[in-house]
C-alpha cells in the first residue's frame, strides 16, 4: 500500500509567485498587449493547480467540467437567476450568524448580511425557498436561538487580537499545487477548554449524517487550528444546518481524529496526482451521468465534446494579478511537508 512519503518527489517552490508560480517580475502593464497580454505557460496550466474542497468534489463527480471551470470558459455573462441565489443565500446566512456570534449589534448583523447578499434583492427561488427575505428570517431565528441560551457554554476563540471567524488557509503542496479553504468560526468551551469548529451550512433538504459525517472539508481546518493550538491532537465539527423548507435549525456534530487527519493528507496528494494523470494522457474524463446535477443540466452540456481550446479562456496578465491580489486574503500559510512533520509528531506524544 502507497503511503504519503511515496508521493512527496515533487518540489514546493512556488515562491516567484505565490498564486500560481509565475514570476510578476516578468509581466509588465506597460507592454503592448496590457493586462489582456497571454501569460505563456510551459507544462501544466497553473490554475489546475488550485485546489479546494469544491473543486475536489467536482474533480471527483466529472474531470472535464473542473478542466473547463478552471479554465475560466464559457462565459456567457448571464448568469443562472436561480443559482445565484442559492449561492447568494448560503453566503449572506454564513456572514449574518458569523456576525451574531460576534455579537454585534442587531443593526450591524443586518446590514452586515445585507452587503452579502450579491444578486438583485428581489431574486428569489421560490421552490427551495430561498430569497434575501428568507435570509433574514433565519438570521433573526439565530439571533433568538442565542437569547434562549444556544451555545451559551461556549466562546468564541480570538486569534492575534480578532475574531476567529472566516480564517482563511492555504496548504502549499509539492509540484506547485495548493489547497485553500476557509474556517466559518472556532469555539472553546467555557469549562472544559474543548475546541469545536462551526461549520454553517444550508440546504433544502432535510440534513442526513452520512452527508456530513466523512467530509475532507471539515479535516481541512485543523490547518488552521494547527496554528492556534499547536498541541492539539483532536477537535469536534459542529455543523448548523439550516433547512430553507422547512425554516429550522438541525445540528450534527462530529469528533476528527489524527487517522483521518492523515487519510486527508494522503486524499489531497491522491487528487494532485490525478490531475497530473489527465495534463500528460491530455484527457480529461467525462462522466454523463453527471449532466444533469443541482436540478438542472450542465452549462457545458452539448459543448465539452468540442475543441478544448474553443471552451477555455487564455491566462491572462489581469487574471494573474487579481489571483495574485486574492492571495492577501489567506492568513495562514502552510507547507503540505511541515503538515506531515506535525502528523507525525502528534502521533508520537
Amino acid at each position: 500500500m502507497s503511503t504519503i512519503d511515496d508521493f512527496l518527489g515533487g518540489s514546493l517552490d512556488n515562491s516567484s509567485y505565490p498564486a500560481l508560480g509565475v514570476d510578476t517580475n516578468e509581466l509588465s502593464a506597460s507592454d503592448s498587449g496590457g493586462d489582456s497580454e497571454l501569460v505563456p505557460i510551459t507544462g501544466i496550466d497553473p490554475r489546475m493547480q488550485l485546489l479546494s474542497h469544491s473543486s475536489r468534489l467536482l474533480l471527483h463527480t466529472c474531470p472535464k467540467k473542473y478542466q473547463l471551470y478552471k479554465l475560466n470558459s464559457l462565459d456567457s455573462g448571464e448568469e443562472d437567476s436561480s443559482r445565484g441565489v442559492t449561492f447568494a443565500y448560503g453566503t449572506a446566512v454564513g456572514v449574518g450568524l458569523q456576525s451574531v456570534l460576534e455579537e454585534k449589534s442587531t443593526n450591524q448583523i443586518f446590514l452586515d448580511t445585507f452587503l452579502a447578499w450579491d444578486v438583485d434583492l428581489l431574486d428569489r427561488n421560490d421552490r427551495q425557498k430561498k430569497s434575501f427575505w428568507e435570509v433574514m428570517f433565519c438570521v433573526q431565528k439565530f439571533i433568538h436561538m442565542k437569547e434562549r441560551g444556544y451555545l451559551e457554554d461556549y466562546e468564541l476563540v480570538y486569534y492575534q487580537g480578532a475574531p476567529a471567524v472566516e480564517l482563511a488557509f492555504k496548504v502549499l503542496m509539492p509540484d506547485g499545487f495548493s489547497y485553500r479553504g476557509k474556517v466559518d468560526a472556532v469555539l472553546r468551551h467555557k469549562t472544559t477548554g474543548a475546541i469545536v469548529v462551526l461549520e454553517v451550512k444550508t440546504s433544502s433538504n432535510a440534513p442526513n449524517s452520512a452527508q456530513y459525517k466523512n467530509s475532507g472539508q471539515a479535516l481541512g481546518y485543523s490547518v488552521v487550528l494547527d496554528f492556534i493550538f499547536p498541541e492539539l491532537s483532536s477537535y469536534s465539527v459542529l455543523y448548523l444546518i439550516y433547512h430553507s423548507r422547512g425554516r429550522e435549525f438541525h445540528e450534527l456534530r462530529f469528533d476528527k481524529s489524527l487517522l483521518q487527519r492523515a487519510l486527508w493528507l494522503q486524499e489531497l496528494i491522491l487528487d494532485s496526482k490525478l490531475v497530473d494523470l489527465y495534463e500528460e494522457t491530455e484527457a480529461y474524463p467525462m462522466h454523463g451521468e453527471s449532466c444533469y446535477n443541482f436540478f438542472s443540466p450542465c452549462e457545458y452540456l452539448g459543448l465539452c465534446t468540442l475543441s478544448t481550446e474553443n471552451l477555455v479562456k487564455p491566462l491572462t496578465v489581469g487574471d494573474v494579478r487579481a489571483m495574485d491580489k486574492r492571495e492577501e486574503e489567506y492568513k495562514f500559510v502552510v507547507d503540505f511537508n511541515d503538515l506531515v512533520e506535525a502528523q507525525i509528531k502528534k502521533g508520537e506524544m
